[in-house]
């Protein structure tokens, strides 16, 4: 024990050497024990867990692929229709607009006959009043 005296180790040391088994025994049994096995179980949980959202991971993808191949689909669709009602919208128009310069044509030609007749039976009126016109400025101008 001589040697355990010049190390500088005496009863205090064995006193905190005792202290410290004493404390660690207390340690493991009710706080490092209960902690392991809460971790234990926690891991036992989370990898169900971990499972579940790997498993709702690849149903979303598969869910978001079917969706998007849906979309896909509708998006034709819709464009189908809109291309044939916009196929259809420009027949009636270009349909209505002929016919509307038809009648714009029918209406101006007849317009344009009328006029010309009405220009005809003017020049016609005033080839006849030409003469009573002349024989009037003469008797004004020679004041009879």
């Amino acid at each position: 024990m001589d040697i355990f005296g010049q190390l500088g180790i005496n009863t205090t040391a064995a006193i905190q050497f005792v202290l410290f088994a004493i404390a660690l025994v207390f340690l493991t049994k009710f706080v490092f024990g209960p902690y392991a096995h809460a971790l234990e179980e926690r891991e036992r949980r989370t990898k169900g867990g971990e499972e579940l959202a790997h498993e709702f991971q690849s149903k979303s993808v598969e869910l978001q692929s079917t969706y998007e191949a849906k979309a896909r689909e509708v998006n034709a669709e819709i464009k189908n229709i809109f291309d044939t009602s916009k196929a259809a919208a420009n027949k009636e128009y270009e349909t209505a607009v002929s016919k509307a310069r038809n009648e714009a044509e029918t209406l101006v030609q007849s317009n344009r006959t009328k006029i010309s007749s009405a220009v005809s039976q003017a020049a016609a009126e005033l080839k006849s009043q030409t003469n009573a016109v002349a024989m009037a400025i003469t008797t004004k101008l020679l004041g009879k």
